[in-house]
């Protein structure tokens, strides 16, 4: 499965249009408010993130995959 975002206006013909095809596909829809943002990071601030988890896994430091894993399972 997965998640997307799209913006769609649903003031527009065209808008409610979709959202009804969307509805008979049994697609599941959730607005988000502008306060949801997808990312809360800017674009320097992620590669700063990834620089750094990239030193760490190359000293052998951070989380083991099965750890990892079983940290994403606990999500659901």
């Amino acid at each position: 499965m997965a998640s997307y975002a799209m913006t769609i206006d649903e003031r527009s013909a065209q808008g409610r249009a979709l959202l009804t095809y969307l509805g008979t596909l049994n697609i599941k829809l959730q607005p988000l408010t502008r306060s949801a943002a997808p990312c809360q990071f800017s674009k320097d601030e992620m590669k700063a993130m990834l620089a750094e988890a990239t030193s760490e896994a190359r000293r052998g430091q951070g989380t083991s995959h099965e750890d990892f894993k079983r940290e994403m399972a606990s999500w659901r």
